[in-house]
């Protein structure tokens, strides 16, 4: 697992390093980013690029958001 915790850095910086990271994962790799946001914008780019993403929010609303190219996330869902 790749974890990003984005968390204190300013945009446009955790969307350029979630896609970095995407470019570099391998099939059955899974990325953990951590966010005080949604990012939609990034969930257009893993999409239209084979992906597969998850996120909610938790209970002290930090995101949460796991992306993989092979599509299985079933063992992250809350």
């Amino acid at each position: 697992m790749i974890l990003l915790d984005t968390r204190e850095l300013d945009h446009p910086i955790p969307l350029e390093m979630a896609v970095d990271a995407f470019k570099n994962l391998r099939n059955s790799e899974v990325i953990h980013m951590i966010h005080r946001r949604e990012p939609t914008p990034l969930f257009e780019i893993i999409t239209k690029n084979g992906g597969t993403y998850l996120s909610y929010e938790d209970a002290e609303y930090i995101w949460h958001i796991y992306i993989t190219r092979d599509g299985d996330l079933e063992g992250y869902r809350v």
